[in-house]
Formats: structure tokens, C-alpha cells, sequence
């Protein structure tokens, strides 16, 4: 069965808001089946603290059902709605 994944790219305006997703998505990606096989942070600043810009991550499910499932469920959804990431969230699934 071919592969699914999700492209995805996320604003985070907040050293709080991208601590906490690191904490909190990137575990719960990991019990749901992804797996993150590239990454790409753009930060607003060249400080060593967070000062909001862009986090980009390709995810990698063993297929496009599993990768729609994920985005589906009731965990995440909650999660991007409870955060206001709607707007600042652009995800693609392919496979």
C-alpha cells in the first residue's frame, strides 16, 4: 500500500504556542502512526529565542487513509481549533 503523507506548514506567532506544540503534536503524531521525515523553521529574527515565523514538516503515514484519519480525528481538530491555528495552518495530504 503506497504511502501517505502530510505537507504542512504553520505560522506560530509565540515561544509558548511553538514549545507547546512541540510538547504536545509531535508525541501525539507518533501514537497516531507519523512519522516526521523533514522539517523547516523560519523564525521572524535571528535571536536565540522564539519570536514567531514559520514551521514547515512533511509526515509520513503508512497511507492516505491513515493520514486522513489523523487529521480527522477529534484529538487534532480540537488542538488547532483550541489554538486559533485554523487561519495560520495549511496542510495538504497526498499518497
Amino acid at each position: 500500500m503506497a504511502k501517505g503523507y502530510w505537507l504542512k506548514q504553520a505560522k506560530i506567532s509565540s515561544t509558548d504556542v511553538f514549545v507547546e506544540y512541540v510538547r504536545t503534536v509531535v508525541p501525539w503524531l507518533k501514537s497516531v502512526g507519523g512519522t516526521i521525515i523533514a522539517k523547516d523553521v523560519n523564525q521572524n529574527s535571528d535571536l536565540n529565542q522564539w519570536d514567531g515565523g514559520q514551521l514547515g514538516l512533511v509526515i509520513e503515514f503508512d497511507s492516505k487513509d491513515a493520514a486522513q484519519e489523523a487529521f480527522d480525528s477529534p484529538v487534532f481538530q480540537e488542538y488547532i481549533k483550541g489554538r486559533g491555528l485554523q487561519s495560520d495552518l495549511c496542510l495538504s495530504i497526498i499518497g
